[in-house]
Parts: C-alpha cells; structure tokens; sequence
C-alpha cells in the first residue's frame, strides 16, 4: 500500500539528493553541506524582503550553497553543480506535486494538479493568469515569481534559470511526447528581460 494519497504528497528527502549530487563533484560533499546548514542561519538573517519563511529557508538555501561554491571552484562549475542538482530534487518535489505516482497521468490531471500547487504549494503568491483552456491546449503565464525576486535580491539571478528549468523536466517528462511544453519562443522569460513567463503545455495524440 502506498504512504502518499492525492491529499498527503511524498516529501523527498532534499538532502539526501543534494549530497547525493553533490559527491559526484566535490570532496567532502557531507561536510560542505553540513558546514551550509550551519552558516545558512546567518545568511538568512540579512535577507530582508517579504516572502513567505518556508521558501526563504528553501530557495534561500539554494542561492547560499551556490555562492559557497562559487568561492571554492568559481561561478561556472558553481553553477553547473547547482543545477545538476536542484534538477534532481526539483524534479522529485515536482514529481509528488503533480500524483504522478497516485493518479493516472492524463492531461487533463496536469492541469488539475498545476491548478492545485499553484494555490497550495510554496509558490502561492507568484501572480498566475490563465490565457488559454481547451481540451488539447493549457496556456498560462506568471507575472510575478517568487523565485526570481528572492534571486535578484540576492545578487545571483542566473539561479531562475534553473528553476526555470525544473518547468522543462517535469512538464515534457510527464507524458513524453503526448504531451509537449514550450513557452513559444525564447526570451519569454521575466530572467531574460521580458514582463512575463510564459507556460504552454500542448496535447498531441
């Protein structure tokens, strides 16, 4: 019998995939990590700007261990690491956020679910406005992210892409090739300068 239902979501074990990713590039990977936890609690204490505590403590995590890395092998590799493994953990959250264990995977439940995390998931106070619904076709977009105003604050916007890229893993993995997403074009993106963030997910039989 599964521990999750549709109403209590899996919980993966973000540290375990971040030091799990992490070993595969860096010596030590337990102990840098540990050694972020522990100097996390005064990072945080200077990040000044309204939003909600659980994503701070999360995504202000995040943007702490990328410029403690940056420090030690510079902000190419830093980078590159960052995202091989917010990818991952990223992706597992996504995967519990949308039942993709505990409901069949249709189109129509990816709607659902993207509806239902974006009121009850970490992200609730990103402006969302729906452009378009049918029956083959979900057409979104953002108007103000979380994710790119916290990492702006903290002088390291190029993290949105990564997060942006989380969008890319889960949606066009949830039904490979039935389901395909794209943001019509490049650029369509608040990190690249544009004033909204485009999500259009399309069925295709």
């Amino acid at each position: 019998m599964l521990k999750t239902n549709i109403d209590n979501i899996a919980k993966p074990s973000n540290a375990m995939i971040i030091i799990g990713v992490l070993k595969g590039y860096i010596h030590h990977p337990i102990l840098f990590f540990l050694k972020a936890i522990l100097t996390f609690r005064n990072f945080k204490k200077t990040i000044k700007i309204d939003l909600p505590t659980e994503f701070i403590n999360s995504s202000g995590l995040i943007a702490w261990l990328y410029i403690r890395l940056k420090k030690e092998i510079g902000k190419e590799k830093a980078y590159e690491i960052i995202r091989a493994t917010i990818l991952c953990s990223g992706l597992a959250i996504q995967q519990a956020n949308f039942r993709n264990v505990e409901v069949e995977r249709t189109f129509e439940n990816l709607v659902k679910y993207q509806k239902r995390v974006k009121n009850e998931g970490t992200t609730k106070l990103n402006k969302m406005e729906i452009i378009e619904q049918t029956s083959n076709r979900y057409v979104y977009k953002v108007t103000k992210c979380m994710f790119y105003e916290l990492f702006k604050y903290l002088e390291v916007p190029e993290l949105t892409r990564i997060m942006c890229s989380i969008d890319n893993a889960i949606f066009n993995s949830y039904l490979p090739e039935k389901i395909i997403f794209h943001r019509n074009g490049i650029n369509n993106r608040m990190v690249d300068g544009a004033s909204e963030c485009m999500f259009i997910m399309e069925k295709h039989e």
